[in-house]
């Protein structure tokens, strides 16, 4: 038998928001990254403005973690906070191979380096929402 999660507590609602914009942000700076990647005959943006989105969105969402370090998704938000230093230091690594090759399968695999971490982001809101059900807007 089907049995329907919990409404989120309302004393969690500010945690859950604050979670939300940690990942949108982290999301807005994936979109950027992928979207400097060069593909077909457009003459795409520097790699430097996708690292540079990236490291942006880890500042902002670095600065609204601990809104969201809530005891009952402890283990999520420490893979959340791992997740950012990885994909930082993965910008690292994609400027440095945007500066030595024009390969793209290298600059792939760099670029790997900070998007794979990020998924956490994804994981964590799957916890949240099998836990919860989330409020739909803010109040």
């Amino acid at each position: 038998m089907f049995r329907r999660r919990p409404e989120l507590p309302a004393d969690l609602h500010d945690a859950w928001w604050a979670f939300i914009d940690c990942a949108e942000v982290i999301e807005g700076g994936r979109r950027v990254l992928l979207g400097v990647l060069p593909t077909g005959r457009v003459e795409p943006a520097p790699i430097a403005v996708g690292t540079d989105a990236v490291r942006r969105a880890i500042a902002d969402a670095r600065a609204w973690m601990p809104a969201w370090a809530v005891d009952e998704l402890a283990e999520d938000w420490q893979e959340c906070h791992d997740a950012l230093d990885a994909a930082e230091a993965g910008c690292g690594h994609v400027d440095e191979v945007a500066a030595s090759t024009d390969e793209l399968e290298e600059l792939l695999e760099a670029f790997q380096d900070v998007i794979d971490p990020l998924d956490t982001f994804a994981d964590a809101e799957r916890s949240w929402r099998r836990r919860y059900r989330p409020p739909r807007e803010r109040t």
